[in-house]
């Protein structure tokens, strides 16, 4: 913006005025003579010589406006704190472009944050980092190298964030190869309820009573000449089996429990931390630690600080005594597991249970009779003449 002051000059000598700026080479823009008064603009540097002027010719000087960043900050010219504050706003932007501030992390689905974040610092790549120390080509490279799981992977910075894009390697399908010759034999000592063959040809029916690793479904057939062939033996075969569940809960037990917890703040800036408790000693002994962030903002921008809430909580056993009741109820408990793990889909027919118990706990033990599916399938393993 070009400085200027306006200003309106008003008496009987206004043409020899005019005539005397002329003169004295004032540059005189915005020249107005409206009702016997007249409007100009000159540079600042030049008004002392206006003025003069006009006192010599009698002529009322009116100011009327003042252009220019110079007025703008003329009236704050006493605050001295105005050019330190614009040095350490300089200084403080050039660290947030010069730095990495935040690392956001995209395209990970398998590939955790934390092992992401692990691996870059392994590189000397962490928040704090100069960004002109970092090799983006070869970090890229050893990332790939570092986490087997990445497919390709790109690194970018935004000013002070660090972006890191990537996509995960698609495993394969597992393919069903049915052309494998096998045979489908019994997991359990059970009496056959249904057969459901698929492929190959069922050496069983329904109402036989089976041993485990008996023969069930045939991979293996001959035909009415005597030629053995072999096929993938495949189907579905039901029956009635029995299976147990035995278990002893002591009356006493060692338990980890949560001790004693202090907190700690930390002020985190440009990647290096410094504390905010003077004084503070974590707990004796191990403990586990835990840790939340929260970047300070201003006027709803994130600033590179942040307020780190560090918690310490001490580990330790506390010897529990458990009732028999209770005892029961956590066998029972496990029980309920089991059965949800290993015969979910499995119909139970009949359940028992025994208890027995002993100066130092209970033992509970299951009987179930269930009704499910009993076959598994076995490769055929043939020598070839």
């Amino acid at each position: 913006m070009r400085a200027e002051i306006s200003f309106s000059a008003e008496g009987t000598a206004l043409t020899a005025f005019r005539d005397a700026l002329r003169q004295a080479n004032v540059r005189c823009r915005h020249q107005v003579v409206k009702n016997g008064v007249f409007y100009a603009a000159v540079p600042p540097q030049q008004f002392c010589t206006v003025r003069a002027l006009a006192e010599r010719h009698g002529i009322a000087l009116t100011v009327l406006k003042k252009r220019g960043l110079r007025f703008h900050l003329l009236p704050y010219r006493k605050r001295f704190g105005i050019l330190p504050g614009l040095l350490l706003g300089a200084l403080l932007l050039y660290w947030s472009s010069a730095y990495v501030r935040s690392i956001e992390i995209y395209g990970n689905e398998t590939v955790s944050d934390a092992e992401v974040l692990t691996a870059l610092e392994s590189l000397g790549i962490s928040r704090g980092t100069p960004i002109r120390e970092i090799a983006f080509t070869a970090s890229e490279r050893r990332m790939r190298l570092a986490i087997g799981e990445i497919d390709w992977i790109a690194m970018r910075h935004v000013g002070g964030r660090l972006i890191v894009e990537m996509t995960e390697n698609r495993a394969a399908p597992e393919m069903y190869d049915d052309h494998v010759p096998t045979n489908v034999t019994a997991a359990y000592d059970a009496q056959i309820t249904s057969v459901s063959v698929l492929g190959g040809q069922a050496v069983c029916k329904r109402g036989d009573v089976v041993r485990k690793g008996d023969l069930l479904i045939s991979g293996a057939v001959t035909d009415s000449r005597g030629t053995q062939r072999f096929y993938h033996g495949d189907g579905i075969v039901t029956g009635v089996y029995q299976a147990d569940f035995e278990q002893e809960q002591p009356f006493v037990t060692e338990l980890a429990v949560s001790g004693e917890a202090k907190t700690a703040q930390l002020l985190e800036v440009f990647g290096r931390r410094f504390s905010l408790s003077p004084g503070f000693s974590p707990p004796a002994g191990d403990f586990v630690y835990t840790e939340e962030s929260h970047p300070l903002t201003l006027l709803g921008h994130t600033l590179p600080f942040t307020r780190i809430a560090c918690q310490y909580t001490q580990r330790q056993t506390a010897l529990t005594v458990w009732s028999e009741e209770e005892a029961v109820g956590l066998l029972r408990e496990s029980a309920a597991r089991w059965e949800q793990n290993f015969h979910s889909g499995d119909r139970i027919l009949a359940r028992s249970e025994s208890i027995s118990r002993s100066d130092l706990g209970i033992s509970l033990k299951f009987h179930y009779v269930f009704e499910g599916v009993i076959g598994k399938t076995s490769e055929i393993f043939v020598k070839l003449s």
